[in-house]
């Protein structure tokens, strides 16, 4: 299928650095992985997550957009249970605050996290802000269409996710949406073939492009958790990628501000 061959798997820095800044998405594999981290079972990420006041609980449901209809209060009203068997789209932001001793991702910053972004450095590259975001999704719920302003690497930890983005990028997320990036829609005519899709098992590391068109859809097995590492101002050797020349042209014409200091994650 043409999909297939569009596929790529990136698995050293060499070849990294020749790709990060294209409009595909790639997996990500050898010397580019993260270092491994002993997840906690996901009934007890899911329990702890949706306990704490900065998770968002959507309810993943699919459609042509974000679904952000907010049912956080009667997630947390469930049993562990009833929720686990759910339709539910989770997210949270702020994922230090789970770094503290006996805490759900303790170590996590200092024995994976800041060991990668060392590597990330040592071959060439520098970046202003990043952060580790949590994506749990309920059997069979979507993210469904958006465009992320930064680019992300996304780490599958438990369950199936199925990853579509496009072969073309560029015609489905023209300049006008990639700048409107935070409401967007799906246009009408996207087809099976022309999708570019990664099937993300546990253990796979996905590179997507930023501004770039896609949604999320998890399986039918089980409660899917994914942990993205979004990264801001992405350089190498000094140079953003073009869509992020992009977006800091655009802001910058528009008054907005590009200082990203002191912002909060996922804050423009």
């Amino acid at each position: 299928m043409e999909q297939l061959s569009m596929q790529r798997q990136v698995c050293t820095w060499d070849d990294f650095r020749q790709h990060w800044a294209g409009f595909l998405n790639f997996r990500i594999d050898g010397e580019c992985r993260f270092p491994d981290f002993p997840f906690p079972p996901i009934d007890q990420v899911v329990d702890e997550v949706r306990r704490d006041p900065d998770s968002r609980i959507w309810r993943g449901a699919a459609g042509d957009s974000l679904d952000k209809t907010d049912i956080a209060e009667e997630f947390r009203a469930m049993s562990l249970a009833q929720a686990m068997e759910s339709r539910f789209q989770m997210s949270h932001f702020k994922l230090n605050n789970f770094f503290g001793p006996g805490q759900l991702l303790h170590r996590f910053d200092t024995d994976c996290l800041i060991p990668w972004l060392d590597r990330l450095k040592e071959a060439g590259f520098t970046f202003e802000r990043y952060y580790p975001i949590f994506f749990i999704s309920g059997r069979q719920c979507s993210t469904n269409f958006h465009i992320d302003p930064t680019n992300v690497v996304a780490w599958q930890i438990y369950g199936t996710k199925f990853f579509h983005g496009t072969q073309d990028p560029e015609r489905w997320a023209p300049y006008e949406m990639r700048m409107n990036w935070r409401d967007t829609r799906r246009p009408p005519g996207i087809t099976e073939a022309d999708l570019l899709t990664y099937r993300m098992s546990p253990g796979d590391m996905l590179w997507n492009a930023m501004l770039t068109p896609h949604w999320v859809e998890a399986g039918d097995d089980e409660v899917a958790l994914s942990m993205n590492l979004a990264i801001d101002g992405l350089r190498l050797n000094g140079e953003l990628c073009p869509h992020g020349r992009e977006l800091r042209e655009y802001m910058i014409a528009q008054g907005l501000d590009v200082d990203l200091k002191g912002k909060a994650p996922g804050d423009y």
